[in-house]
């Protein structure tokens, strides 16, 4: 056959096609991958606020206070809850358009979502709206319009509000947070605009407890002392020192998580041994159950011990009651009425209590027994990232239970 340049035209034609239309592909594709991103980010948000009474569509697919919902035929929502370890979230669905409303790890949805670009994408939006506002500034001075090319901007421009106070009262600092005075740490975000405050550098204002800032001593009482103040929630309380960063650091660190949800008083929890009884006489070197009844707490709810330590808030869920777990220490004393306060590093038996709890009883075993003695058995109740349980109000009974025994 003869070979035409008409023919080689053809061929070359024909083969420089092909990675176009893979380009071209890849590209429609990465269009998908960040238009389910950006919608599964709007659906969490719009989780945030959903409740109960919202009215729905039969078979419809939510999350309420982090909790899997589903519409019933009566169109309302009804909680069916997650797993322990997991929330309900958006996800984006990967290889085809949509999302997907289930419960997953959390680092699993900030992955995913991240994964599509739509974070990286907003924030990017967020610092050019922050730009065009920042050129819109009054120009009284050298430098007028609150550093244009840098409003949103990173660390280096953080607190642009200091030298560019009177750039334009419309964007000094104005709406979205472009690098003005009040938000000067705006940071890598520009503000809060990329669409996800709990990805945000800012402080969000909505949160900023005014109360932090008071001492006190208005009310002066014998003995009492002046609290800590603040007037940014204390968040760079830790600077300087060892963070806790979700580790069990036995030297000693400094936490800087929030205390999270506090419950209402009606929803305080509360157990009780039933077995063993206090008083009671047990075996030596025998098997034997530690049981405990308790209440107003989702037990089973426990992150990894060591790497998300006091790494969360405590949170509740859609009932307003903690979601966390309980353990049981059994400790050796000298005497049934001794006094001598006990080392908190020496124990004779220990055990988190990670299963839920089964007709409102918790249960442990102590497959060895233990050898004679008096003992001390408490119970330890923590919210789900090990932190002791928090409650509404100072005054109030004991969260936890102790009882004494004898082995003989």
């Amino acid at each position: 056959m003869q070979i035409t340049s008409f023919t080689i035209l053809v061929l070359a034609l024909t083969t420089s096609a092909l990675p176009i239309r893979r380009i071209g592909l890849q590209r429609r594709q990465d269009d998908i991958a960040l238009q389910n991103g950006q919608d599964a980010i709007d659906l969490n948000e719009k989780f945030k606020t959903l409740t109960v009474d919202e009215p729905c569509t039969t078979g419809e697919d939510a999350c309420i206070n982090g909790q899997f919902a589903k519409c019933d035929a009566g169109s309302k929502f009804a909680i069916l809850g997650c797993g322990a370890g997991t929330v309900c979230a958006a996800i984006p669905l990967e290889g085809e358009r949509g999302t997907l409303v289930n419960c997953v790890r959390e680092d699993d949805v900030n992955a995913r979502i991240r994964a599509t670009g739509a974070l990286e994408d907003r924030n990017n939006r967020g610092r050019g709206r922050g730009r065009g506002r920042g050129r819109g500034g009054n120009n009284n001075n050298n430098n007028a319009g609150a550093g244009a090319d840098n409003a949103g901007a990173g660390a280096d421009n953080a607190g642009a509000g200091a030298d560019n106070a009177g750039a334009g009262a419309d964007n000094a600092g104005g709406a979205d947070n472009a690098g003005g005075a009040d938000n000067g740490n705006a940071g890598n975000n520009g503000g809060n605009n990329n669409g996800d405050p709990q990805e945000s550098l800012t402080l969000d204002e909505s949160v900023i407890a005014p109360g932090f800032a008071n001492d006190g001593q208005d009310v002066p009482a014998d003995g009492q002392v002046a609290s800590l103040t603040s007037k940014n929630n204390f968040i760079n309380f830790c600077i300087g020192k060892t963070i806790t960063n979700g580790e069990q650091i036995v030297e000693g660190s400094c936490n800087p998580a929030p205390m999270g949800d506090i419950p209402a008083k009606t929803r305080m929890p509360s157990c009780k041994f039933t077995e063993p009884k206090n008083g009671a006489t047990v075996p030596a070197d025998q098997p034997f159950d530690v049981k405990m009844a308790i209440k107003n707490m989702e037990t089973g709810n426990f992150v990894n011990a060591q790497q998300n330590y006091f790494s969360a808030p405590q949170q509740l869920n859609a009932d307003g009651i903690i979601r966390g777990h309980s353990h049981v220490v059994i400790e050796q004393l000298e005497s049934l009425d001794s006094t001598a306060p006990l080392d908190p590093e020496k124990f004779a038996f220990f055990k988190g209590l990670n299963a839920a709890a089964v007709d409102g009883i918790l249960t442990a075993t102590v497959d060895d027994g233990l050898p004679a003695g008096f003992y001390r058995l408490a119970s330890i109740n923590t919210a789900s990232n090990h932190q002791p349980v928090l409650v509404p109000v100072a005054q109030h009974g004991s969260l936890d239970d102790a009882i004494y025994f004898t082995v003989e």
